[in-house]
């Protein structure tokens, strides 16, 4: 029984050897459709339509062909290893293959001893393939769109502001420059596709390359500013220096480890952080009022209006409150052009004082009116001071008496029960349903929760 099942297979071995040698005497046809700007690599699959080849898709046969459309580069990949490339667009065919074939050109008679020679070698596998031969289509195109933010404010060496940190977003592009060395460093021998997010990550979950862009973005950043002489706020009209720094940080060491350059970098904006915005802001106003004197003097103005406002509402006088401003104003210096706008201070602050002095008066005369008022007797007499008029002698009225209204009709009660008659205080009319605590808007509940219908006691 052993002899007889090694006897059956030895015989499907050998079936399955020339089945699969035959299936691979077909020649394919490669190309590839644009891969766009997210996928950097993709392995090639023959495009035999009409054909009816079977065979693998690791045997790529002596004389088939290849589409190569403009940019990209295709790379031909026998055992794991480049065998060539090109980045040539045009129709080329694999004339290197170590899978021969009896229709790739008329020496019919050599291609077959050829065959017959790679199907004993398949045979002598147990009828699997030796060999592994692979096409791959690489992206020539620019990948644009490529985020990056700094995290923290960087340090920047403005030459007008000095020190100061910003922050700084914007996007970048690359180019896969050396085929071979992007296949032999990053991808490898690869089943399907090499996207871009697999070689650069995302801004939040950033990988390798793109945190070396980050990094290097401080050494950019400061020869733009301690080398050229850059103004922060001029950066994002600089892209052409921004693209020349990074590409001398980043290429060499990308294009020998990686096989891809710097194309282009973008700044979409540069946010100094809140100190360095109140420095810059200080620094603007100061080079402002430097170089135009009439501008100083109106801020000056300004400032002092407003002061003269603070001083009008002093608690211990309007006067006192100019006074003190005047005595500020004597002490302040005079200088140049701001002659004028002292000028002006010191006539305003004369204004307002005189102002003042005339309103004291007035002021006084009111506070007397209104002490003077008293009270009006029946008979028409007003400012009475004392408990009797002064011009029919009538006592000064009673005042209105407080307290409550008893039932019985005597008023002004003070206690819980009426001092006439002894019936106690009546209790206050509820404001809010005891059950469901609705409360009118009036503050005037009926006899019944117009809510929940509970009566009101």
């Amino acid at each position: 029984m052993g002899l007889i099942s090694l006897v059956k297979n030895v015989a499907g071995v050998i079936g399955s050897s020339v089945s699969s040698e035959f299936a691979d005497q077909y020649q394919e046809v490669f190309t590839c459709d644009s891969l766009g700007d997210k996928v950097l690599l993709r392995k090639g699959a023959a495009r035999n339509e009409k054909g009816r080849n079977k065979g693998s898709t690791d045997v790529i046969t002596q004389g088939s062909v290849i589409f190569v459309p403009e940019g990209m580069a295709v790379l031909l990949v026998d055992g794991g290893q480049v065998i060539d490339f090109t980045d040539q667009a045009g129709y080329y065919r694999w004339d290197s293959s170590t899978s021969p074939s009896v229709l790739s050109d008329k020496h019919l008679g050599t291609n077959l001893k050829k065959s017959i020679s790679d199907m004993w070698d398949r045979m002598r596998a147990a009828g699997e393939i030796t060999k592994q031969q692979r096409i791959y289509f690489v992206n020539l195109l620019e990948m644009r769109d490529n985020n990056f933010g700094t995290a923290t404010p960087l340090p920047y060496p403005d030459p007008e502001y000095r020190n100061i940190y910003v922050r700084i977003n914007g996007t970048f592009s690359f180019v896969v420059e050396n085929p071979v060395q992007f296949f032999k460093f990053v991808t490898g021998n690869v089943s399907g596709d090499y996207t871009v997010e697999q070689l650069m990550g995302t801004p939040s979950a950033p990988k390798q390359p793109r945190q070396e862009f980050l990094d290097h973005m401080t050494e950019v950043l400061n020869r733009c500013g301690s080398e050229d002489k850059i103004l922060f706020s001029t950066l994002p009209s600089k892209q052409s220096q921004l693209r020349k720094y990074m590409a001398e940080c980043l290429d060499e060491d990308w294009l020998q480890n990686r096989g891809i350059i710097v194309q282009n970098v973008a700044i979409n904006a540069i946010t100094p952080d809140d100190k360095s915005r109140e420095r810059i802001e200080q620094v603007d106003q100061a080079k402002m009022f430097g170089s135009d004197p009439s501008a100083l003097a109106a801020q000056q103005v300004l400032g002092t209006t407003q002061a003269m406002n603070t001083a009008a509402a002093n608690a211990n006088g309007a006067v006192n409150g100019f006074m003190g401003m005047g005595m500020v104003g004597g002490m302040q210096g005079v200088q140049g052009g701001n002659q004028a706008a002292f000028n002006f201070l010191g006539q305003q602050q004369q204004q307002q004082q005189a102002a003042a002095a005339a309103a004291a008066p007035a002021a006084g005369a009111v506070v007397g009116a209104v002490a003077q008022a008293g009270w009006t007797c029946e008979c028409g007499q007003g400012g009475n001071t004392g408990k009797f008029c002064s011009n029919c002698g009538k006592p000064q009225p009673a005042p209105a008496p407080s307290g409550w209204t008893c039932e019985c009709g005597h008023a002004g009660n003070t206690g819980k029960f009426c001092s006439e008659c002894g019936k106690p205080q009546p209790a206050a009319a509820p404001t809010a349903c005891p059950k469901c605590g609705y409360t009118p808007a009036d503050g005037k509940l009926g006899k019944f929760c117009p809510e929940c219908g509970e009566k009101i006691e």
